[in-house]
């Protein structure tokens, strides 16, 4: 298996998860496409904002109607490109990394033509498990209203549920990469994460502080170059993100 040297799933470690994060920085067919997505999502995004600070530049020198349409549009422009652009590079990552993790690391072909038979089922686990956030966190806050002083209460216990809920069905992207369906993903998540809330829980953790420590980092040294460094920087992490995504998702399904 390219990312894990040989080992099989239940031999998998925390300290494994990590340096395959790192060792996928290294994996060319990777890196290059997940560069060239942030390069231009970067580079749509900047063109939108332009309009922006010219509008804002000139102020009342032009009609203020032009200039607040202007600056809509171009605010939109950027949050679409920015969705689209994060879209795509999770399509990319998760299937490329699920390629990877079985066999050897698939060319830029191979990975894309997998995103092909498999984007529909990886995007509606994702809106699945969304929504059912989502339900949550707008249940909790009408109820939490309702009650008044209560609400805290209801708040806390809700973010517990978020929470839980989430590990549990975190591996629904990872499945529908492989190849389930959307809704068989979430309910073989579900089931697959059963007794193991603190292993999901506590390499998430260690993800985020040693990945957001370094990507923290890279991103002060990188973003003072224009256009390219911040889209060296995103690629990085998302390396970072996907090998150890992909290590405790196979550390889970085959444990």
């Amino acid at each position: 298996m390219a990312l894990f040297g040989g080992k099989t799933p239940p031999q998998l470690t925390l300290t494994d998860a990590i340096t395959i994060g790192f060792r996928t920085v290294l994996q060319p067919n990777f890196v290059i496409p997940i560069l060239v997505i942030g390069a231009v999502v970067n580079l749509i995004v900047i063109a939108a904002l332009v309009p922006i600070v010219v509008g804002l530049v000139l102020g009342s020198d032009k009609d203020a109607l032009v200039i607040g349409g202007t600056i809509v549009a171009s605010i939109l422009g950027a949050v679409i490109a920015g969705i689209v652009g994060g879209l795509l590079l999770n399509l990319y990552g998760q299937v490329w990394a699920t390629m990877a993790s079985v066999g050897e690391a698939p060319t830029m072909q191979g990975a894309f033509a997998r995103v092909g038979e498999r984007w529909m089922s990886i995007l509606g686990a994702g809106l699945i498990t969304g929504a059912i956030s989502l339900g949550i966190i707008i249940v909790a806050g009408i109820v939490a209203a309702l009650l008044g002083p209560l609400g805290v209460l209801i708040l806390v216990i809700a973010a517990i549920a978020a929470i839980y809920i989430g590990a549990r069905l975190s591996m629904s992207g990872w499945l529908a990469a492989d190849g389930a369906a959307a809704m068989d993903a979430v309910k073989t998540s579900w089931a697959m994460t059963e007794g193991k809330l603190l292993l999901i829980v506590g390499w998430g953790l260690a993800f985020a502080i040693v990945f957001g420590i370094v990507g923290s980092i890279l991103g002060a040294i990188l973003g003072v170059i224009p256009l390219i460094g911040p889209a060296v920087s995103q690629t990085i992490v998302a390396a970072f993100g996907f090998g150890a995504g992909v290590t405790l998702y196979r550390k889970v399904k085959g444990s």
